[in-house]
């Protein structure tokens, strides 16, 4: 790939960023990796390269923080030689969550757009920095990305992270990494705020975390409010299902929608897919106080995730494409 200049920082090397012609094209005019890379140039100055190489993002998504997951998540990456250096919780809201997926997302159905809202706006996401201590040639992002394993289950190495993390499907993973240096770029960037934008920055570029992210992480771990939460989609339709007959039989005038969720509940059972923008939609007229996390995992587990026959703009970085 050609150098090409990006804003006031003359060319930038997009070899060391990215191995993906297709991902420096459409980043070369995304607003928050200009303004990312620009921010990481002011940072980590002549140390750039070396900063990124030695850098990667995980986030803990609402999943995995209600279920507990970080104590797993900790003890892998130090098994892996990375130690956290910063950490910052936020909230997606259904802006952030299209964004950060844009170029993947091409190929979800509505039904998964409108599920994976559900998931990303259950809770609060922890963004972990981490600086790899291993000898490996590629990046981190990279290394890391392929020690989380597969996305397909059924293809996960049983080491890896996400078979550690033991999540139910597809779209509650639990967890998201950047793939590569460009990534990390972009999205630090767009889900972070300036101010604990440039802290993290700070953390990435001295390599430590500060006692603010030390005790985030401990109040994460131990202070009882997060974790608890068991994603069981059987149990979930049946709660779901209780609720509704219960209402049926308060409110005889809504009968009618009672049943036909109560159908969609029994089909699905049988391995039928939920029309799930619809079957949300006359699920909300019955106004019953839900759990969210039944909400998302019978979403996450009923419904076509992709449309036929459409491609991300952006997949992933072949494994050997960093290795020359």
């Amino acid at each position: 790939m050609n150098e090409r200049v990006i804003g006031d920082m003359g060319p930038t090397n997009w070899s060391t960023l990215t191995r993906m012609p297709v991902k420096a094209y459409h980043y070369e005019l995304d607003t928050c990796f200009r303004e990312g890379l620009s921010e990481c140039q002011e940072a980590f100055g002549g140390r750039r390269d070396e900063v990124l190489h030695r850098s990667a993002l995980m986030l803990v998504k609402p999943d995995g923080m209600a279920t507990g997951k970080l104590k797993v998540i900790l003890d892998f990456l130090a098994d892996h030689d990375f130690s956290v250096v910063g950490a910052e919780m936020f909230h997606f809201n259904r802006h952030t969550g299209r964004e950060l997926w844009r170029h993947q997302h091409t190929l979800a159905s509505l039904d998964r757009l409108a599920v994976n809202d559900i998931v990303l706006q259950a809770g609060p996401t922890l963004m972990l920095l981490l600086r790899s201590h291993g000898s490996h040639a590629v990046p981190a992002t990279v290394h890391l990305s392929s020690l989380k394993g597969k996305a397909d289950i059924s293809q996960q190495a049983a080491d890896s992270l996400r078979s550690l993390l033991k999540r139910p499907n597809r779209l509650c993973s639990m967890i998201h990494c950047a793939d590569e240096p460009a990534d990390l770029v972009r999205e630090l960037n767009l889900l972070m705020d300036p101010a604990p934008r440039h802290r993290l920055l700070g953390r990435l570029a001295e390599g430590v975390p500060s006692p603010a992210d030390e005790e985030l992480l401990d109040r994460v771990l131990h202070s009882g409010e997060f974790g608890g939460v068991i994603l069981d989609r059987a149990a979930a339709a049946r709660r779901i299902d209780e609720l509704v007959a219960e209402r049926a039989a308060e409110r005889p005038d809504l009968a009618e929608p009672a049943g036909r969720i109560r159908a969609w509940l029994e089909g699905a059972e049988r391995g039928e897919l939920l029309p799930w923008r619809e079957f949300a939609s006359v699920l909300g007229s019955l106004e019953l106080k839900l759990d969210v996390w039944d909400l998302a995992i019978v979403g996450a587990s009923h419904i076509q995730e992709d449309e036929p026959g459409a491609i991300k703009v952006i997949g992933n970085p072949a494994p050997d494409s960093w290795l020359t």
